[in-house]
């Protein structure tokens, strides 16, 4: 299509001549208003996924408490730069969660506005808009397996590492703390990206 969404074609018959399929300017102007905001929210949840690899490996390093005098926290140091850093990174994971439960809107709205499309074209060139109604499935098949070992894995490192750390070099007790933080961080993680992903699948 053209700018203005209005070049769409078919096959006149026999004949070899080409009728022109109007699509209203308006449609149109939806379709890429749409779809412009769902590759914006799209490209700032990847860039946030970014953050959290750079937060996450500090967690590898000396926390950020340490910087603290000693008489500050004292041997509670540790344990509060571990908390922080955990509760930043679920912070960011949980904004980047509501980004993408704006770009499920508009994918949702997006559908809409290609069946609308694709019911003015043949059927041969219906399944030109289709981006968004395969994404439920492709979702299902692809992304999400994908997602969920990452998430693991992060969830891993962030599980153990500190827990670790904790344990050998400021006692049970600590290791004891965080472990339990972050256990309540996660559950509240998981069960916003639970209620993202059953709305997901209710618009699909």
């Amino acid at each position: 299509m053209d700018g203005a969404g209005q070049a769409a074609s078919q096959d006149a018959g026999s004949s070899g001549n080409v009728a022109p399929i109007e699509v209203p300017r308006d449609l149109w102007q939806q379709y890429t208003y749409l779809g412009d905001k769902c590759d914006s929210y799209s490209r700032s949840s990847f860039e946030d996924f970014g953050l959290l690899f750079s937060t996450g490996a500090m967690a590898a390093w000396v926390p950020v408490s340490a910087q603290f005098p000693e008489a500050a926290l004292g041997r509670w140091a540790p344990l509060t730069g571990f908390v922080a850093i955990l509760f930043f990174i679920a912070i960011v994971g949980t904004r980047t969660l509501a980004k993408q439960a704006l770009v499920q809107y508009y994918l949702a709205n997006l559908a809409r506005v290609e069946a609308s499309v694709a019911s003015r074209l043949p059927p041969n060139d219906a399944d030109a808009f289709a981006f968004a109604r395969r994404w439920p499935q492709w979702q299902a098949t692809h992304y999400e397996p994908l997602m969920q070992r990452f998430l693991l894995l992060f969830a891993i490192f962030l599980a153990f590492v500190p827990t670790g750390a904790l344990a050998v070099g400021s006692g049970a007790l600590q290791a004891a703390v965080y472990f339990g933080c972050f256990l309540v961080v996660g559950g509240i993680y998981g069960s916003a990206a639970g209620r993202l992903r059953g709305a997901a699948m209710a618009d699909a």
